[in-house]
């Protein structure tokens, strides 16, 4: 399960269900050990968000490391427009066990004005 924070963002915004079967559908792609969401800036200006930072085990020693790692980064692409998470132009980074993604989110996802001035609360 992700973090409190991102937790209580998504239960205010309406998007508990969505994030929790994003999740699970992730957890299942081979090496994904841990997916937290930065859920922090979801309606800040009318950008709907979400960030993924999807924690990876791959074996460097693999022969197939390279090509391991380039599905397992497919495959979560594929998932997040299952998801109705687009492409935002952001790169997608790779920080050695983790993968940072910044997906738009469809018209399907909740709009939701929130109160901003309380970002800092954990």
């Amino acid at each position: 399960m992700f973090d409190k924070r991102a937790e209580r963002i998504a239960r205010e915004c309406g998007i508990l269900d969505r994030v929790e079967a994003l999740e699970a559908e992730l957890m299942k792609i081979e090496g994904i050990v841990e997916v937290p969401f930065d859920l922090d800036n979801y309606g800040d200006s009318g950008m709907y968000q979400v960030i993924l930072v999807p924690k990876y085990d791959i074996d460097v020693r693999r022969e197939d490391y390279f090509e391991a790692r380039r599905q397992q980064r497919q495959a979560i692409i594929e998932a997040c427009l299952r998801h109705d998470l687009w492409p935002t132009g952001d790169r997608i980074e790779d920080y050695g066990e983790h993968w940072y993604m910044v997906r738009r989110c469809g018209d399907t996802w909740p709009r939701v004005e929130r109160d901003f001035g309380e970002r800092k609360e954990a």
